[in-house]
Protein backbone atom coordinates (compact mmCIF):
# COMPACT_ATOMS: atom_id res chain seq x y z
CA UNK A 1 0.00 0.00 0.00
CA UNK A 2 1.64 3.45 -0.48
CA UNK A 3 2.35 6.11 1.44
CA UNK A 4 -0.85 8.39 0.33
CA UNK A 5 -3.52 10.11 2.44
CA UNK A 6 -6.66 10.60 0.63
CA UNK A 7 -9.07 14.07 1.53
CA UNK A 8 -12.76 14.07 0.52
CA UNK A 9 -12.75 17.61 -0.63
CA UNK A 10 -15.91 19.45 -1.15
CA UNK A 11 -14.06 22.92 -1.25
CA UNK A 12 -16.08 23.96 2.02
CA UNK A 13 -14.21 25.52 5.24
CA UNK A 14 -14.60 21.91 6.62
CA UNK A 15 -13.02 20.67 3.93
CA UNK A 16 -10.02 23.09 4.31
CA UNK A 17 -9.24 21.89 7.97
CA UNK A 18 -9.58 18.15 6.77
CA UNK A 19 -7.23 19.02 4.06
CA UNK A 20 -4.51 21.08 6.96
CA UNK A 21 -5.01 17.73 9.60
CA UNK A 22 -3.49 15.89 6.78
CA UNK A 23 -0.96 17.85 6.02
CA UNK A 24 0.26 17.79 9.49
CA UNK A 25 0.33 13.59 9.14
CA UNK A 26 2.13 13.78 5.85
CA UNK A 27 4.99 15.79 6.95
CA UNK A 28 5.48 13.93 10.31
CA UNK A 29 5.17 10.70 7.63
CA UNK A 30 6.70 11.33 4.99
CA UNK A 31 3.37 10.70 2.79
CA UNK A 32 1.66 12.05 -0.30
CA UNK A 33 -2.03 13.50 -0.42
CA UNK A 34 -4.31 13.21 -2.48
CA UNK A 35 -7.71 15.78 -3.19
CA UNK A 36 -10.16 14.42 -4.15
CA UNK A 37 -13.90 16.10 -4.89
CA UNK A 38 -16.76 14.21 -6.18
CA UNK A 39 -18.57 15.74 -9.01
CA UNK A 40 -22.88 15.82 -8.85
CA UNK A 41 -25.13 17.44 -10.36
CA UNK A 42 -25.42 20.45 -7.86
CA UNK A 43 -21.69 20.92 -7.38
CA UNK A 44 -19.09 22.79 -9.86
CA UNK A 45 -18.11 22.04 -13.31
CA UNK A 46 -15.60 20.47 -14.27
CA UNK A 47 -13.66 22.51 -15.19
CA UNK A 48 -14.04 24.66 -12.17
CA UNK A 49 -13.79 21.84 -9.93
CA UNK A 50 -10.50 20.90 -11.56
CA UNK A 51 -9.17 24.59 -11.64
CA UNK A 52 -9.86 24.96 -7.90
CA UNK A 53 -8.20 21.60 -6.92
CA UNK A 54 -5.05 22.36 -9.23
CA UNK A 55 -4.55 25.68 -7.54
CA UNK A 56 -4.81 23.99 -3.89
CA UNK A 57 -2.64 20.95 -4.82
CA UNK A 58 0.12 23.38 -5.82
CA UNK A 59 -0.30 25.63 -3.07
CA UNK A 60 0.39 22.53 -0.71
CA UNK A 61 3.56 21.34 -2.97
CA UNK A 62 4.82 25.10 -3.12
CA UNK A 63 4.65 26.05 0.39
CA UNK A 64 4.56 22.49 2.40
CA UNK A 65 6.81 20.89 -0.18
CA UNK A 66 4.42 18.07 -0.43
CA UNK A 67 3.66 16.17 -3.54
CA UNK A 68 -0.38 16.55 -3.40
CA UNK A 69 -2.07 15.08 -6.55
CA UNK A 70 -6.09 15.41 -6.97
CA UNK A 71 -8.73 13.09 -8.57
CA UNK A 72 -12.23 14.12 -10.20
CA UNK A 73 -15.27 11.34 -9.94
CA UNK A 74 -18.54 12.07 -10.90
CA UNK A 75 -21.57 10.43 -9.37
CA UNK A 76 -22.82 9.89 -5.69
CA UNK A 77 -20.58 11.17 -2.84
CA UNK A 78 -20.82 8.35 -0.87
CA UNK A 79 -20.07 5.35 -3.64
CA UNK A 80 -17.73 7.12 -5.35
CA UNK A 81 -15.19 7.73 -2.59
CA UNK A 82 -15.76 4.01 -1.54
CA UNK A 83 -14.20 2.99 -4.89
CA UNK A 84 -11.58 5.23 -4.98
CA UNK A 85 -10.47 3.83 -1.68
CA UNK A 86 -11.21 0.11 -3.02
CA UNK A 87 -7.77 1.10 -5.20
CA UNK A 88 -5.57 0.27 -2.14
CA UNK A 89 -3.68 3.54 -2.63
CA UNK A 90 -3.91 4.77 0.22
CA UNK A 91 -3.33 3.93 4.43
CA UNK A 92 -5.32 6.63 5.38
CA UNK A 93 -8.06 9.27 4.81
CA UNK A 94 -8.78 11.97 6.13
CA UNK A 95 -12.92 13.48 6.23
CA UNK A 96 -14.83 16.29 7.76
CA UNK A 97 -18.49 15.28 9.25
CA UNK A 98 -20.99 18.17 9.09
CA UNK A 99 -23.16 18.41 12.24
CA UNK A 100 -26.45 20.01 10.35
CA UNK A 101 -28.22 18.61 7.54
CA UNK A 102 -28.75 20.22 3.94
CA UNK A 103 -25.35 21.12 3.29
CA UNK A 104 -24.22 20.02 -0.19
CA UNK A 105 -22.03 17.26 -0.16
CA UNK A 106 -22.59 16.62 3.06
CA UNK A 107 -21.40 14.11 5.39
CA UNK A 108 -23.00 13.57 8.53
CA UNK A 109 -24.01 10.92 11.37
CA UNK A 110 -25.10 8.18 9.69
CA UNK A 111 -23.79 9.03 6.40
CA UNK A 112 -20.40 8.88 7.51
CA UNK A 113 -21.02 5.60 9.62
CA UNK A 114 -21.47 3.93 6.21
CA UNK A 115 -19.10 5.74 4.48
CA UNK A 116 -16.18 4.77 7.43
CA UNK A 117 -17.71 0.95 7.52
CA UNK A 118 -16.99 0.68 3.85
CA UNK A 119 -13.49 2.19 3.49
CA UNK A 120 -10.72 -0.04 2.97
CA UNK A 121 -8.32 2.35 4.74
CA UNK A 122 -8.28 4.33 8.24
CA UNK A 123 -10.42 6.84 8.64
CA UNK A 124 -9.87 10.30 10.61
CA UNK A 125 -13.33 12.20 11.33
CA UNK A 126 -12.88 15.76 11.71
CA UNK A 127 -15.65 18.22 12.85
CA UNK A 128 -15.99 21.98 12.57
CA UNK A 129 -14.94 22.75 16.08
CA UNK A 130 -12.34 19.93 16.20
CA UNK A 131 -8.59 21.31 17.07
CA UNK A 132 -6.22 21.01 14.29
CA UNK A 133 -3.73 18.93 16.07
CA UNK A 134 -0.01 19.06 14.89
CA UNK A 135 0.31 16.08 17.45
CA UNK A 136 -1.70 13.38 18.49
CA UNK A 137 0.04 12.67 22.09
CA UNK A 138 -2.85 10.59 23.84
CA UNK A 139 -5.16 8.19 21.90
CA UNK A 140 -8.21 6.04 23.58
CA UNK A 141 -8.48 2.59 22.16
CA UNK A 142 -11.35 1.12 23.61
CA UNK A 143 -11.03 -2.79 24.28
CA UNK A 144 -12.98 -5.09 21.94
CA UNK A 145 -14.25 -8.78 22.40
CA UNK A 146 -14.04 -8.90 18.18
CA UNK A 147 -12.35 -11.49 16.62
CA UNK A 148 -10.52 -9.56 14.14
CA UNK A 149 -9.36 -6.78 16.81
CA UNK A 150 -5.93 -7.61 15.46
CA UNK A 151 -6.77 -5.88 12.43
CA UNK A 152 -7.28 -2.70 14.22
CA UNK A 153 -4.07 -2.88 16.80
CA UNK A 154 -1.92 -3.04 13.79
CA UNK A 155 -3.61 0.27 11.98
CA UNK A 156 -3.27 1.92 15.90
CA UNK A 157 0.57 1.15 16.11
CA UNK A 158 0.76 2.48 12.57
CA UNK A 159 -0.57 5.57 13.64
CA UNK A 160 0.70 5.38 17.02
CA UNK A 161 4.12 5.42 15.92
CA UNK A 162 3.39 8.84 13.32
CA UNK A 163 3.18 10.93 16.58
CA UNK A 164 4.80 8.51 19.30
CA UNK A 165 1.20 8.55 20.75
CA UNK A 166 0.27 6.92 24.03
CA UNK A 167 -2.66 4.43 23.81
CA UNK A 168 -5.01 4.27 26.66
CA UNK A 169 -6.28 0.54 26.45
CA UNK A 170 -9.60 1.36 28.12
CA UNK A 171 -12.56 -0.68 28.89
CA UNK A 172 -15.89 -0.06 30.89
CA UNK A 173 -17.01 -2.56 33.87
CA UNK A 174 -20.80 -2.99 34.28
CA UNK A 175 -22.91 -4.47 36.87
CA UNK A 176 -23.73 -8.27 35.98
CA UNK A 177 -21.86 -8.18 32.84
CA UNK A 178 -19.24 -10.99 32.37
CA UNK A 179 -16.30 -10.35 29.93
CA UNK A 180 -15.89 -12.73 27.09
CA UNK A 181 -13.38 -14.78 27.04
CA UNK A 182 -12.45 -13.47 23.64
CA UNK A 183 -12.54 -9.73 25.14
CA UNK A 184 -9.98 -11.07 27.78
CA UNK A 185 -7.87 -12.53 25.12
CA UNK A 186 -7.73 -9.14 23.31
CA UNK A 187 -6.63 -7.07 26.08
CA UNK A 188 -3.45 -9.41 26.65
CA UNK A 189 -2.75 -9.26 22.69
CA UNK A 190 -2.83 -5.98 22.84
CA UNK A 191 -0.91 -5.21 25.33
CA UNK A 192 2.16 -7.91 23.73
CA UNK A 193 1.14 -6.14 20.71
CA UNK A 194 1.91 -2.25 21.60
CA UNK A 195 4.89 -3.79 24.22
CA UNK A 196 6.55 -5.29 21.05
CA UNK A 197 6.23 -2.20 18.64
CA UNK A 198 7.32 -0.05 21.51
CA UNK A 199 4.24 1.62 22.01
CA UNK A 200 3.49 3.60 25.31
CA UNK A 201 0.33 1.65 26.68
CA UNK A 202 -1.68 2.73 29.83
CA UNK A 203 -4.33 0.49 30.95
CA UNK A 204 -7.64 2.13 31.94
CA UNK A 205 -10.31 0.06 33.40
CA UNK A 206 -13.71 1.90 34.71
CA UNK A 207 -16.79 0.91 36.29
CA UNK A 208 -19.59 2.20 34.95
CA UNK A 209 -20.97 5.67 35.81
CA UNK A 210 -22.51 6.60 33.17
CA UNK A 211 -25.94 4.45 32.70
CA UNK A 212 -26.91 4.09 28.90
CA UNK A 213 -27.44 0.88 27.05
CA UNK A 214 -23.89 1.20 25.25
CA UNK A 215 -20.22 2.08 26.12
CA UNK A 216 -19.93 5.82 23.66
CA UNK A 217 -20.72 8.43 26.20
CA UNK A 218 -18.91 7.50 29.36
CA UNK A 219 -15.80 6.85 26.46
CA UNK A 220 -16.16 10.42 25.16
CA UNK A 221 -16.32 11.64 28.65
CA UNK A 222 -13.10 9.89 29.87
CA UNK A 223 -11.47 10.56 26.56
CA UNK A 224 -12.20 14.31 27.49
CA UNK A 225 -11.39 14.32 31.11
CA UNK A 226 -7.57 12.61 30.23
CA UNK A 227 -7.12 15.20 27.14
CA UNK A 228 -7.33 12.74 24.31
CA UNK A 229 -6.14 13.74 20.83
CA UNK A 230 -8.35 10.83 19.32
CA UNK A 231 -10.95 8.31 20.43
CA UNK A 232 -10.32 4.32 18.11
CA UNK A 233 -13.75 3.33 16.59
CA UNK A 234 -14.13 -0.30 15.37
CA UNK A 235 -15.65 0.78 12.25
CA UNK A 236 -16.41 -2.90 10.78
CA UNK A 237 -19.96 -3.84 10.14
CA UNK A 238 -21.65 -6.70 12.10
CA UNK A 239 -24.73 -8.79 12.76
CA UNK A 240 -23.16 -10.68 16.04
CA UNK A 241 -21.84 -8.79 19.56
CA UNK A 242 -19.70 -5.70 18.57
CA UNK A 243 -18.19 -2.89 21.08
CA UNK A 244 -20.37 0.14 20.24
CA UNK A 245 -23.66 -0.40 18.65
CA UNK A 246 -24.56 1.72 15.59
CA UNK A 247 -26.11 4.89 17.83
CA UNK A 248 -22.64 4.47 19.56
CA UNK A 249 -20.28 5.21 16.71
CA UNK A 250 -22.86 8.14 15.53
CA UNK A 251 -22.42 9.72 18.94
CA UNK A 252 -19.09 9.04 18.57
CA UNK A 253 -18.21 10.81 15.32
CA UNK A 254 -20.55 13.58 16.38
CA UNK A 255 -19.29 13.72 19.68
CA UNK A 256 -20.31 17.12 22.11
CA UNK A 257 -16.08 17.32 22.67
CA UNK A 258 -15.50 17.55 18.98
CA UNK A 259 -12.99 14.98 19.72
CA UNK A 260 -11.22 13.46 16.17
CA UNK A 261 -12.05 9.56 15.60
CA UNK A 262 -10.33 7.31 14.26
CA UNK A 263 -11.89 5.13 12.61
CA UNK A 264 -10.81 1.55 12.06
CA UNK A 265 -11.64 -1.95 10.90
CA UNK A 266 -13.95 -0.94 8.16
CA UNK A 267 -14.16 -2.36 4.92
CA UNK A 268 -14.09 -6.10 6.52
CA UNK A 269 -17.53 -8.14 7.45
CA UNK A 270 -17.07 -10.34 10.06
CA UNK A 271 -20.49 -11.60 10.03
Amino acid sequence: MNNNIIVPNDFSPLAEKAIQQAVVIALKNKSSITLLHVIHDKSHTRPEAEALLRAQAEAIAREKGLTCYFKLRVGNLFEEIHYVTCEKEYNLMVVGAHRMKGIKQMLFGANILKLVEKSSTKVLVLQEASPLLNSFKRIVLPVSSHESFQLVLEDVCDFASIFDSEVMLYSINKPGFEWPNQLLLNIELATKCFESEGIKMTRVKEDATVYAMGYAWQTMKYANSCGADAICMMSMPSSEYYYFAHADKEALLMNEYHIPILCLGGGVNVD
